[in-house]
């Protein structure tokens, strides 16, 4: 062939590459095929998918059943519940009040809890970056017969606050529910309003998340929880009591309306452009080692990709949240089913099947 003749036909190879790239039918297609596999090959009900390409949901779909006895299948607009995924909101309201000088990132938590364990040492911003030493009071991801009952805020901080410090303020980083719990409660006693209804006011209405709330206001129509024994069928498990996680893990929402935060996010909506920066930049140790953790997000990246990620596991659920500021893109994933590794490895291959296209 002729280098004259070639090259008509390259424009064509690639015209046509990239005009299926931009079907949203043979995206979805492609999608599909990679999800459903997945799917049955981790025994789960059911997976949750939304998907954002330059700003703009461009796939959102549900596969399996929201209620196996029932024979409900997850529908797009299900219900779900996102575990610690909750933390980057608590997070957000945290930035809000800054932003209104209300408070501060290095303000010592004895300005609002002067009588938990050594707050005078530990700030808001080493809370919200897990490098504050105060215990795990939810070490494990899945439910226990204590936590069958309510509880409150403040109960969890009289019993797990008040614990001698695993290590000394910003010297290490260590996953910690009771910071978020301290740092919503902060949040509450700063602004005079619950947390969800700050969270009501200043997102999920200016976002259109209309399914955004808490888990504890449930409805018939959620998706319910399972876990599984071993190799065995999925089973029906119970879910906490009310207050167990409250700003560390409460939020239920459909996949699509948290794409839309993550579309705000993307977009530095809600938030100053300063408070975004402080929501994304890298906290480090007191001696500069490096944590991967910001305030409520976890930093990555894809084959290259800078990402902003977060896992969320409670009992009956699995979740994953991933934004791709450099793609402008995003990957939200979940499952009715805990205790799998479904929804990070496929948050992960569903990012790469997007974004880094062979």
């Amino acid at each position: 062939m002729t280098p004259r003749a070639f090259v008509p036909a390259v424009i064509l190879f690639w015209a046509c590459f990239v005009a299926a790239a931009q079907d949203p039918a043979r995206t979805g297609d492609r999608l599909s095929a990679l999800i459903e596999p997945a799917l049955r090959k981790s025994g789960a009900p059911s997976c949750s998918v939304a998907v954002v390409e330059n700003g703009q949901v461009s796939f959102a779909k549900a596969f399996g059943s929201a209620n196996i006895a029932a024979g409900r299948a997850v529908v797009a607009n299900t219900r779900d519940v996102w575990g610690s995924i909750s933390k980057q909101f608590t997070a957000a309201m945290v930035l809000l009040l800054a932003e209104q000088g209300k408070l501060t990132l290095d303000d010592p938590v004895s300005k609002y809890f002067p009588d938990l364990t050594r707050a005078n040492e530990v700030t808001i911003r080493e809370l919200l970056s897990h490098t504050s030493g105060y215990e795990d009071y939810a070490p494990q991801d899945y439910i226990i017969p204590e936590w069958t009952k309510a509880t409150t805020p403040q109960a969890i901080l009289d019993r797990w606050a008040k614990k001698p410090l695993n290590f000394d303020p910003g010297t290490r980083w260590q996953y910690s529910n009771t910071n978020f719990v301290l740092a919503g409660a902060i949040v509450e006693k700063v602004s005079g309003e619950p947390l969800l209804k700050m969270l009501r006011e200043n997102v999920f209405g200016p976002l259109g998340m209309t399914t955004a709330g808490d888990c504890t206001e449930g409805s018939p129509e959620d998706a319910s929880a399972y876990t599984r024994f071993a190799l065995g069928p999925p089973r029906p498990v119970a879910r906490e009591g009310a207050g167990w996680y409250f700003a560390a893990g409460e939020l239920c929402m459909t996949p699509s309306d948290l794409a839309k935060w993550d579309i705000a996010f993307l977009r530095r909506k809600i938030l100053s452009s300063e408070s975004y920066t402080q929501f994304t930049t890298e906290v480090k140790l007191k001696n500069g080692d490096l944590t991967h953790y910001a305030l409520g997000l976890q930093l990555g990246n894809l084959r290259g990709i800078p990402t902003y990620s977060h896992g969320g596991e409670v009992s009956g659920f699995l979740a994953s949240n991933t934004i791709l500021p450099n793609r402008v893109g995003a990957v939200v994933v979940l499952s009715n089913q805990d205790g799998t590794e479904l929804t990070g490895t496929l948050a992960r291959q569903i990012a790469a099947a997007v974004f880094l296209p062979d």
